[in-house]
């Protein structure tokens, strides 16, 4: 925009605490000093370096800023773009989705339609990525029931749980249930109506399946059995549709990893 300062790549690494109220904080920062750190870290992702470290604290009033901005200026397909990307679990996210807004903001709502442009195509693969996991959990979550809960386990790239939760809560709301992701430690728990989101402190051990379910689970995988057609067999279809990662969090396919 005209009158503002040029940006300027700074050899300073930000911290935030993770989540997508600190990021939009850092973003907050970084607009405000003109400036495009060289790295951004959660807790997660700390590490030595020479460059030093500047702590960005959450506050909920620029966060909300920065949101509104994002939404009144850029419009609401770039505020849920940013939010979904923000799920991705690349680890330089956060740059991508810094220099992304920073070329939005000069361009204004047009820049979603510059797909040739690095910093859209760079986020529209965050999203993309993100969207595309997304979907495929929605098909591939098994749950066990134990002690009157549903439970499941997922191992994921990307922070899935806030896109999964609508639809497991639409479809299975009426009952007691929990969705287990164990690459970030988090975990989606519906119990009593209400549905949260936690991250965890420690790894979460599901208790063993009782007699009732270990028989729904061995009729489960001879159905799958005698389903498929050997004849049509079809492994690398069989990948595309459904990656290797994901067959030791299913019933009908975890004895075959």
């Amino acid at each position: 925009m005209p009158g503002q300062r040029p940006l300027r790549e700074a050899d300073i690494i930000y911290s935030y605490d993770g989540s997508l109220a600190g990021f939009f904080c850092c973003v907050f920062e970084s607009f405000a000093r003109r400036e495009l750190p060289f790295a951004i870290w959660d807790p997660e992702a700390e590490q030595p370096s020479l460059c030093p470290v500047r702590d960005i604290p959450t506050d909920p009033e620029r966060a909300a800023r920065v949101r509104r901005g994002i939404r009144t200026k850029l419009g609401p397909a770039a505020g849920e773009k940013v939010a979904v990307a923000f799920l991705s679990g690349q680890a330089d996210k956060e740059l991508v989705l810094l220099r992304f807004l920073h070329h939005a903001f000069s361009v204004g709502p047009g820049a979603l339609r510059q797909l040739g442009r690095p910093e859209v195509a760079a986020v529209n693969n965050l999203e993309r990525n993100v969207q595309w996991e997304a979907e495929k959990l929605r098909g591939f979550v098994r749950f066990e029931e134990s002690g009157g809960m549903l439970g499941a386990v997922i191992h994921p790239k990307n922070h899935v749980l806030p896109l999964l939760r609508p639809f497991f809560c639409a479809r299975i709301g009426g009952e007691d249930f929990l969705i287990y992701d164990a690459s970030h430690s988090e975990v989606l728990l519906h119990q009593g109506g209400q549905t949260r989101l936690e991250k965890l402190s420690a790894p979460l051990t599901l208790p063993e399946p009782d007699a009732a379910e270990a028989e729904y689970q061995r009729l489960w995988k001879q159905f799958y059995e005698t389903l498929a057609i050997a004849s049509r067999r079809n492994e690398r279809g069989r990948m595309n549709h459904c990656p290797k990662r994901y067959w030791a969090d299913m019933t009908e396919l975890r004895d075959q990893v």
